[in-house]
């Protein structure tokens, strides 16, 4: 249901802070292509600020290819419990590259549920860019993604992302984002147009990342199908780096 960060949200997310990718991203492009890959247990999974899991845990893993020019192609599944689905599997490809320091993030993403009931019209495909202003201690991130017909067959919807990332000392990074979700069939969708914010630490020790995020939505309990969807959550992650 989401765009997610670091290979298509190996991260998390997907899912989930980006600033140590996009350092990780610049580095690669010009000094040859590479693959690289991650392995995560999360303690749910959220999707722009919804709960897909239910609460329990949330295995993950991801895959992607990185070319020397700034091309790049990936691949995300995590285990989710939501309407029946039991999997989301993700694929992107698309290009990264920087203009001084703005870099940018361009690419066509399928969100794929192989499991649903067809009658659901879970799979949906994106176009979307994340933008980055890469020069001092905050490093102010826009994003923004756009859908023709987006999950559940809801029409066009458009998921729009603002904040900021920070590097700290420790290997240590920050994270803050508020976003706004709206789609043109929210009947479809079964949720109202909402916004979701979110604040993210994440911890790298050597191959492992450690993180921990809270995040909430606008809806209120008499607007969610299921108020532990949208309300406020915590999520741990421990993810291992190849």
């Amino acid at each position: 249901m989401m765009r997610k960060t670091a290979i298509n949200g190996l991260v998390l997310s997907v899912a989930l802070i980006c600033f140590s990718s996009v350092q990780a991203d610049s580095a690669d492009v010009g000094s040859g292509s590479s693959w690289v890959g991650s392995v995560a247990l999360a303690s749910r999974y959220t999707s722009r600020g919804l709960d897909v899991t239910d609460g329990v845990l949330s295995p993950q893993a991801g895959i992607e290819y990185r070319s020397a020019s700034g091309w790049y192609a990936n691949e995300f599944i995590a285990k989710m419990r939501y309407f029946g689905m039991s999997i989301e599997a993700d694929t992107a490809v698309g290009f990264r590259g920087a203009r001084g320091p703005l870099q940018y993030d361009l690419g066509l993403y399928y969100y794929a549920y192989p499991d649903a009931d067809p009658q659901l019209h879970s799979n949906f495909s994106e176009l979307g860019g994340r933008f980055t202003w890469a020069q001092g201690l905050v490093h102010p991130v826009a994003e923004i993604y756009l859908s023709n017909n987006y999950f559940f067959a809801a029409g066009p919807g458009v998921f729009a992302n603002v904040g900021a990332d920070v590097a700290l000392p420790g290997h240590v990074a920050m994270s803050a984002r508020f976003g706004y979700v709206r789609v043109k069939d929210t009947v479809a969708f079964i949720y109202p147009n909402y916004s979701t914010w979110s604040v993210s630490a994440l911890r790298s020790v050597g191959p492992w990342d450690l993180s921990a995020q809270v995040t909430d939505t606008s809806m209120s309990r008499s607007q969610c199908i299921d108020e532990n969807r949208c309300s406020v959550k915590w999520t741990l992650r421990i993810a291992r780096n190849f």
